[in-house]
């Protein structure tokens, strides 16, 4: 396994999401991972089954779009990971 440098590892912010009947959590890479952290948790709150509303949002990590019905979401996180 190869070392690296403090000065070669850089931190990124991914937003986890977690959704209802889905073992594997999404990866979300944004550029304001706090803002959709808080906008996710919102929606989380306001999510009613007998209206649910589409949600849709664009990412720059492997996934480049993402959308999904409010009431499918069950829960986030944001996870701070090293990168070179």
């Amino acid at each position: 396994m190869q070392q690296y440098s403090p000065q070669q590892l850089k931190t990124r912010k991914a937003v986890v999401v977690f959704l209802k009947n889905n073992g594997a959590p999404l990866i979300l890479y944004v550029e304001e991972s706090e803002t959709l952290y808080n906008e996710i948790k919102q929606l989380i709150t306001s999510a009613n089954e007998a209206s649910p509303k589409l949600v849709e949002k664009s990412c720059k990590g492997p996934v480049k779009k993402f959308a999904v019905l409010d009431t499918m979401i069950a829960g986030v996180a944001i996870q701070e990971e090293p990168y070179v």
